[in-house]
């Protein structure tokens, strides 16, 4: 529609073996697109590249890709007909720099109630079983769903219950288990942060024991040198 070139790019792509690789490769991909403008940059979980910069101790290379992410987006070199676009589902922990480069952003909701009648009905048109559960239990049960969970996850889980119950036809208790399925809550034990935390303290109490054991022995041994 645009009859322009688009680059659609997924983050983890651009980030290298070893340091200084994902900025080069950032830089690579910007050199790219000014020579072949007008150009448009898609960047899938941007949030790969564009930590914030708190994050450093995690991976090694997350100050210098945001770096080389601003320079390019501040356009220091002409940038003119360059457009960048970028997606991510977790905006919260972008580098607020990275986010302030961009004009607008967009929040994309999860639908609401006859949003998801119109995502059940144009997906059901498309399946190779009837459908004859009930429209309106299915718009009410796929509440806080996302359109893609709506297809993926209830849609066609429910199309391969009924076909391995031999179905020649999709139920409302296909659907209903597929629902359930989904809507299944993967937990994490709260034990286990406690652990974590009291492994994590662990370490850092015997990193420091080890230090000021290191530092007493010296001055044992100096001592004991001097007096000998």
């Amino acid at each position: 529609e645009l009859n322009v070139p688009i680059k659609m790019i997924k983050a983890t792509s651009l980030i290298g073996e070893h340091v200084g690789d994902g900025a080069k490769q950032i830089h690579e991909l910007y050199h790219y697109a000014r020579h072949n403008k007008p150009f448009v940059i898609f960047i899938d979980e941007i949030d790969a590249i564009a930590l914030e910069r708190k994050y450093q101790s995690l991976r090694g290379d997350v100050t210098e890709i945001v770096n080389a992410l601003l320079t390019e987006l501040d356009g220091i070199e002409d940038n003119d007909s360059i457009i960048t676009i970028c997606a991510t589902n977790n905006p919260e922990i972008l580098d607020y720099a990275i986010r302030s480069r961009f004009e607008e952003e967009i929040e994309f909701t999860l639908p609401d109630e006859d949003e998801r009648r119109l995502i059940i009905e144009n997906n059901i048109k498309t399946m190779p079983l009837k459908c004859v559960f009930d429209m309106d239990v299915a718009v009410s049960k796929t509440k806080n769903l996302s359109g893609r969970d709506i297809k993926e996850k209830v849609l066609k889980t429910a199309l391969h219950k009924a076909i391995s119950d031999s179905h020649d036809i999709i139920t409302d208790d296909d659907l209903n288990y597929a629902i359930h399925e989904t809507k299944k809550e993967v937990t994490v034990p709260d034990t286990m942060f406690v652990w974590y935390f009291f492994y994590s303290l662990f370490l850092s109490f015997f990193n420091v024991l080890l230090r000021i054991t290191s530092f007493y022995g010296i001055i044992s041994y100096k001592f004991i040198s001097y007096y000998i």
